[in-house]
């Protein structure tokens, strides 16, 4: 009797499909979860090479004015680091790096501490990290190759298991942005190309360090004019912009006399004496009609002249923001 039963219990298929999950099961579970954890990881890792590249590319948009808002690029123009600061603040001693033991200037992301100008530009992405990213931001210029460098990190949290199968503890990211100045570089050449035969062999070395001193904020403003009438400050405005006043035809058939019209299309406007609701009623809607049109000006600045250095705020606030949000510039002059 024992010896039949053998080969019914061969032949017999009951329990099978319990036997075979319970050997395949363990496998699938483990394949998913680690599939999880590697999605996760990958997840992470772009995630941190996404946010270095944003750094990398807002520190090298905003290097060459500190005072730059990192997100939209707005400044004072009164803010600025500096006529020389290139030559005096910008790590150009890193031409040599390869030749003497000085490194890049390198800072740990996130912090506050800043000590030069670099490490100040450097310490604004700092806000901008997430909770938990660490990591380090870097510049080095190479006189035609100036270079910022961020590289980023954050713990990657996983089983001891799986720890120690993976050995992934950590994700990190890393991007370099290159910093591009057409406008100095355009600048520098015109300077090169228009002056460089003149003053060939004409100045000492020693004159020469004397005029790359930094001036005086004092001595940026130009010599000081002062303005006593409307006409006065419409002939002055011609004369700082290079631009001729003409007569301009808006679409609904209105007369607008431009003060000054640059080569460049921009309109620019003197006002001295006009009141806030003869400007909304009678000059605004005819600027911002031919904005609108976009054919015969490409832009409008309006100049606004103080009677005296003690007068109020002219224009107010809010009437400022008006004139921003039709995109009319708004310039005041002191």
């Amino acid at each position: 009797m024992r010896h039949s039963c053998r080969p019914r219990f061969r032949s017999s298929e009951q329990g099978s499909f319990t036997i075979e999950a319970s050997l395949v099961f363990p496998l699938l579970l483990f394949c998913a979860i680690t599939l999880l954890f590697v999605s996760l990881y990958a997840y992470q890792n772009v995630y941190l090479q996404q946010i270095a590249r944003t750094a990398a590319e807002r520190l090298a948009f905003s290097w060459d004015n500190s005072h730059k808002d990192l997100m939209t690029g707005n400044y004072h123009p009164a803010e600025n680091d500096g006529l020389y600061f290139r030559l005096t603040q910008n790590n150009v001693s890193d031409l040599f790096g390869r030749l003497v033991s000085n490194g890049a200037t390198e800072i740990v992301l996130p912090s506050e501490d800043a000590k030069g100008l670099v490490e100040r530009k450097l310490v604004r992405i700092s806000p901008l990290l997430p909770q938990g990213v660490t990591g380090t931001a870097k510049f080095s210029n190479y006189l035609l190759d100036q270079q910022v460098e961020v590289r980023l990190q954050k713990a990657f949290h996983l089983s001891p298991v799986m720890s120690r199968w993976f050995n992934a503890n950590q994700t990190g990211g890393r991007a370099v942005s290159h910093v591009v100045e057409p406008v100095e570089l355009i600048r520098i050449t015109d300077i090169t190309r228009t002056y460089f035969r003149a003053i060939k062999d004409r100045i000492s070395p020693q004159k020469a360090r004397e005029a790359l001193v930094e001036p005086a904020n004092g001595n940026l403003a130009g010599p000081s004019i002062t303005i006593k009438s409307e006409r006065q400050a419409a002939a002055y405005l011609r004369s700082l912009v290079g631009g001729s006043e003409v007569v301009l035809i808006t679409e609904s058939g209105k007369s607008r006399t431009i003060d000054a019209l640059d080569a460049r299309g921009i309109s620019h406007q003197a006002f001295y004496s006009l009141t806030e609701s003869q400007l909304r009623a009678e000059q605004m809607p005819k600027d911002v009609e031919l904005l609108n049109e976009g054919t015969q000006v490409k832009g409008v600045v309006w100049h606004f002249f103080k009677k005296n250095a003690n007068e109020k705020s002219v224009p107010s606030n809010s009437f400022r923001k008006e004139l921003e949000r039709k995109g009319i510039v708004v310039v005041i002059h002191n």
